[in-house]
């Protein structure tokens, strides 16, 4: 029997990464979290799950180095048994590279290797990494520096039928360019997966450095043929590793395998690789949190390479929370028109509690929808039959982004207005009219600090779409610190979104929610409805939350709100830490802002606020004259603070403003919305840097 040579798990002294993968994880806010799970999941030998696994397999993807320092990515095909580990160290492949394959050229003594084994039917998956030990006639052995169970995400499920013998390796038509052809473009733009080799070139990494082999995938032509020389591709949520994006931090060449698994044909291609962090296409893709484009840099096509057929891909579940490259065009159209009425159509209505409803809205006028950020609201103009005017709102999006239609979920007031004509009276198949979603209520919180989300009633809404954005995948995260979310509302036929909140706490384990109902009814059970009752106050706060540096985010009635926004301040919480949406105008007076630091040489300009007696100096970088107000200790009307609602129109009595976007909203003659203006600057004052600004009825 062989004897494993190092302790299960990795040394507790060195991590199982490398600088460049640390340095993503970094980035991403999940460095000490992946740690922890590295040791575990990281080792140096071949596990007995690992020993039964690779001989299950009749094909593994390899990542190999050719002679100038090139990753390339390639597949090998054996009947199952075709590789076996030998050792706990040491695995046997009985197999050839495919005719044309570079693999063939990089099997040699001493070359840098990773192979993925992976089953598509099933989705399962495992790495292993090392260097070739021997060669034979029919195959080569791989000495094994480590090993990693990943999980299975984004693959399509796909049954293998041999056509030919794996091991009759006969010469095919190859194609080699530093361009694509059009087969080749055909092959990408309809691939639903791809695979990438990538390297760590350096020697001082050790048992880290080396070859790497990962799988990507999409729905099909998720990887955009930019140009006969460009692709560019979403990196969706993983599982926060980054072997390829670390590797890419010290050697950027690429190599990239898409299958034709009709066809069988094979297309390698060498790019260089760019991370793109931010820009209008990345948040405008669905599910991604990158993009990655490729440079191409040398393609090889091989006709009918592949030994073998595939049957038609199952999809995996994953893929509802993905986007395609015809949707970001759809919605950067959109975009385009932020500022313009719409009309969209009520698809369909369901039912969330005894006085709540969502409305499900898509395009009437064919074209996509804008982007937006989870937390946002929505602007809605109606033409309600028998009145007088068309009638303005705005209310909360209860999902995340991504999906093909709006929602927004509207509880009944009983008092006759615009909320209760679209629970009693509109129906499927209406038409209102709709403005691009705004609001400065959003996620915004570091990766690494627990958030605290507090709602009552109603202000549930933004949370949900937070939530639904942040945890995704069936346990994945995109916050990586507990998320604490708590509401208050009367009992059971009042809650909206009840089972959705106890499905994703089943899902997520960063995710605790509480809810606390005043006013229970007999069928409702505390532990399974509810977790307690009474009032949503800061002693439950107290009681619940572990001591910690939270970020607060408020949403609910106001002067419940308003409560805890104060006891907040008055434990210590940093203002800046509690982000507030309240119901209606002014609903939550804030303590007043600091005053930010500025350069009294810099050029202000004068504000007046004559109700007041107040006058303030206002730059460039100090946001809208509503921020100016706040700062001074006035507390304007407000709501929507992105000029569509109209709540802070306010008189200009001398001067006149700039506005930093369009206003939704009418403006009357000599009036300003000031929560999306800033003060025109006039004339120079004499003897002085100031210029002559605006003068506010406030």
């Amino acid at each position: 029997m062989s004897q494993t040579p190092f302790a299960p798990g990795w040394d507790l002294e060195q991590s199982p990464f490398h600088e460049g993968e640390l340095a993503i994880q970094e980035r991403v806010g999940v460095r000490d979290k992946i740690d922890a799970l590295g040791r575990r999941a990281a080792r140096r030998y071949l596990t007995e799950q690992h020993k039964a696994f690779f001989p299950m397999l009749p094909y593994v993807f390899v990542g190999s180095v050719d002679d100038e320092g090139q990753p390339w990515a390639s597949v090998l095909f054996g009947e199952p048994g075709f590789v076996t580990p030998t050792s706990d160290i040491s695995v046997s492949v009985h197999a050839k590279a495919l005719y044309g394959d570079p693999l063939g050229n990089a099997i040699r003594p001493g070359a840098e290797i990773a192979l993925l084994g992976a089953q598509l039917h099933t989705r399962r998956r495992n790495r292993m990494f090392g260097s070739i030990a021997d060669v034979a006639d029919n195959g080569f052995s791989i000495a094994i520096r480590q090993t990693l169970g990943i999980c299975p995400q984004y693959i399509q499920g796909r049954e293998i039928d041999f056509v030919r013998d794996p091991m009759s390796i006969k010469p095919r038509p190859v194609h080699k360019a530093d361009r694509l052809d059009m087969r080749a473009t055909r092959i990408i733009q309809n691939a639903d997966t791809y695979f990438v080799a990538s390297v760590d070139p350096r020697e001082a990494d050790g048992i880290n450095k080396g070859a790497d082999v990962s799988h990507r995938g999409g729905r099909p032509g998720f990887v955009r043929v930019d140009n006969e020389g460009t692709l560019t591709a979403p990196d969706f949520v993983g599982n926060f590793i980054f072997n390829t994006l670390g590797n890419w931090q010290f050697d950027n060449r690429a190599g990239l395998l898409f299958l034709d698994f009709e066809t069988g044909d094979i297309l390698y291609v060498a790019a260089r690789a760019e991370v793109i962090w931010e820009g209008p296409e990345l948040q405008a893709f669905f599910g991604a949190q990158r993009l990655v484009r490729y440079h191409i840099e040398k393609v090889i096509r091989v006709e009918a390479s592949l030994p073998a057929r595939f049957s038609p891909p199952e999809d995996s579940p994953l893929l509802e929370r993905t986007g395609s490259w015809d949707e970001v065009a759809r919605t950067l159209d959109a975009d385009r028109d932020r500022h313009e009425w719409r009309p969209f159509r009520i698809a369909r209505i369901e039912r969330e509690s005894e006085a709540i409803r969502s409305f499900y809205l898509e395009p009437a006028d064919g074209r996509g929808l804008a982007n937006y950020s989870a937390g946002q609201f929505l602007p809605l103009r109606m033409n309600i039959p028998g009145w007088e005017k068309a009638v303005l709102r705005t209310y909360t999006l209860s999902a995340a982004p991504g999906a093909s239609m709006y929602r927004i979920s509207v509880k009944r007031e009983g008092k006759g207005g615009a909320s209760d004509w679209l629970n009693d009276t509109a129906k499927v198949g209406d038409v209102i009219e709709v403005m691009s979603p705004r609001g400065d209520f959003t996620f915004a919180a570091d990766p690494q600090r627990p958030v605290v989300m507090i709602s009552a009633g109603i202000g549930i809404t933004p949370f949900i779409a937070m939530l639904d954005d942040l945890l995704v995948n069936d346990g994945r995260t995109r916050h990586h610190a507990p998320i604490w979310f708590i509401h208050g509302a009367r009992n059971s036929q009042a809650q909206a979104f009840g089972p959705y909140l106890r499905e994703k706490v089943s899902r997520h384990h960063e995710l605790k929610a509480h809810t606390r109902y005043s006013r229970p009814l007999p069928a409702d059970r505390l532990g399974l409805t509810h977790q307690s009752e009474g009032a949503l106050d800061l002693t439950l706060l107290k009681g619940l939350l572990p001591f910690d540096d939270y970020e607060f985010f408020l949403c609910g009635p106001g002067p419940l709100m308003q409560g805890i926004y104060d006891g907040l301040i008055g434990m210590g919480v940093r203002d800046a830490r509690i982000h507030v949406e309240g119901f209606g105008p002014a609903s939550i007076q804030r303590k007043p802002k600091e005053k930010a630091a500025v350069d009294d040489g810099e050029e202000a300009v004068v504000v007046s606020l004559a109700k007041s007696g107040k006058t303030a100096r206002w730059r460039p970088g100090q946001g809208s004259l509503l921020d100016l107000a706040e700062q001074e200790g006035v507390a304007p009307l407000s709501s929507c603070r992105a000029g569509i609602c109209g709540t802070c129109a306010t008189r200009v009595m001398a001067g006149r403003v700039d506005y930093l976007e369009a206003p939704g909203h009418e403006v009357e003659s000599g009036y300003a919305l000031i929560c999306i203006a800033h003060p025109h600057p006039g004339p120079h004052l004499e003897a002085s840097l100031d210029r002559e600004g605006v003068t506010l009825d406030l």
